[in-house]
């Protein structure tokens, strides 16, 4: 599954002639150039080394940081959850909130194959050498949504750009935001809101990898991962590009 080098994109040539400026510092720059990846980003170098990670150990459930040694941390001690496990790229802060708001709100797509690279490094934790069966579902974007779903544009790069199997199994009628909701506010809003699309319901793979955006109390996860299991799914795990804390 590693990223093989491909050619500098056609944006790439527009960063020559017309530099922009980099999204974390606004410094003049060239645009971020990563060969390996074939990627080319709104932001320095300097700025992309500053992007957060987690600190060890954390929850085996949930992903979330612990400060006890516990496996898993009071909230899965306590709640009962459909998924198997979360991991998420970054924590949401600093440089890795401010290039997934870009992508999300400032309508700057050519950060969407950056963010589906660093989610194909890390599925290579879910999908094994040699394991097959295993397919990435996209979290769906609630209905109305205007600005560009984030997740399907990293999904679309994760099929395109890297091989992956990609299937849109899922669908969502809650049109309510989650953004201001508890964790039982969100798991009512969300109560029979997602399911799987009949058209895919005999056709549901045995493990499943969400893909969504933002992590902050797991029920949009958990309300997916419930739809897949009750359609025959053995086995879901999730990953998000940045998790709350």
């Amino acid at each position: 599954m590693a990223s093989e080098r491909r050619p500098a994109p056609a944006g790439f040539l527009a960063d020559l002639v017309f530099p922009g400026r980099c999204l974390g510092c606004g410094e003049w720059l060239l645009g971020c150039w990563l060969p390996q990846e074939g990627l080319a980003l709104p932001v320095c170098r300097r700025c992309l080394s500053t992007l957060p990670s987690f600190h060890e150990p954390r929850c085996e459930r949930c992903g979330v940081e612990l400060i006890s040694e516990k496996a898993t941390c009071l909230r899965c001690r306590s709640v009962e959850s459909r998924f198997h496990s979360h991991r998420s790229l970054f924590p949401y802060t600093g440089m890795a909130k401010c290039l997934l708001q870009a992508l999300k709100f400032g309508r700057r797509r050519r950060l969407a194959p950056f963010f589906g690279y660093r989610a194909a490094r890390e599925l290579e934790q879910f999908m094994p050498a040699g394991e097959t069966g295993i397919v990435v579902v996209p979290v769906p974007p609630r209905p109305g949504r205007r600005e560009p779903d984030a997740v399907e544009l990293a999904a679309s790069g994760l099929a395109s750009r890297h091989g992956l199997p990609v299937s849109r199994l899922l669908l969502r009628t809650v049109a309510t935001p989650q953004k201001s909701l508890s964790y039982e506010q969100r798991t009512a809003n969300l109560k029979g809101g997602i399911r799987v699309d009949p058209r895919f319901a005999r056709a549901v793979p045995p493990r499943v990898v969400l893909l969504d955006d933002v992590f902050t109390t797991g029920a949009t996860i958990d309300a997916c991962a419930q739809a897949l299991r009750e359609a025959g799914c053995a086995r879901v795990d999730a990953l998000t590009f940045v998790m709350e804390e």
